[in-house]
């Protein structure tokens, strides 16, 4: 009875000290965004910072966040992406674009804010880009059909890729829809892979192999 108890008081222990380490916030970083930033006409800042990160692999989810399965990508990526792979070398952008029902930018912003909980990593930043600038810009770089703004797009980057005065070509990419390869559509476990591989690069060239 005496080892029983023993095991017992002592399983009980760890059982409150992992509790203490999860409401302190140890393990996944985790911190929803307060405030969202709005992209300019050159998509500034989001621009800067992707230059500002130079070194990383960076990722741009462009997404809408009234639709439901952007909405399913967004958290796609945080789950299949971002809670498995913990490098500090990879920056997380993502810009909430407005393209189904109306969204001036008062509600594209409170919509923006709603659904920064889907990917909460403390890596990524939250944008609002109210304009759809960057579906434009990147609706000309991906040539999308009828020349349709690009959304429910998900981007990688190779650490040495740097924003010039049009926004860069992705590395790898994928999407959801219609218009393209069928052989991008998004599988976020087969794009995890993918970053992966830029990540080793990165690592290895900084290593000078």
């Amino acid at each position: 009875m005496q080892i029983y108890a023993e095991r017992w008081t002592r399983n009980t222990a760890l059982m409150a000290l992992l509790g203490v380490l999860i409401l302190a916030g140890v393990g996944p970083a985790r911190a929803q965004q307060k405030a969202l930033p709005a992209l300019d006409q050159k998509l500034d800042p989001l621009r800067a910072r992707f230059n500002q990160d130079i070194g990383k692999v960076r990722l741009i989810v462009i997404v809408d966040p009234t639709c439901p399965p952007c909405r399913w990508g967004a958290s796609e990526i945080q789950k299949q992406v971002l809670e498995t792979i913990s490098s500090g070398q990879l920056a997380v952008y993502v810009v909430w674009i407005p393209v189904l029902n109306y969204q001036d930018e008062t509600t594209l912003y409170k919509n923006g804010l709603k659904e920064t909980s889907r990917m909460p990593d403390s890596r990524a930043i939250h944008y609002v880009d109210p304009k759809g600038f960057s579906g434009k810009e990147y609706s000309t770089i991906l040539n999308v059909p009828y020349h349709a703004p690009a959304w429910d797009v998900y981007f990688a980057f190779g650490p040495d890729v740097r924003w010039g005065d049009r926004a860069p070509t992705p590395t790898e990419w994928m999407y959801q829809g219609e218009g393209f390869d069928r052989s991008r559509l998004l599988d976020a476990r087969k794009f995890a892979g993918q970053i992966q591989k830029l990540l080793a690069a990165g690592d290895n060239k900084a290593a000078g192999h």
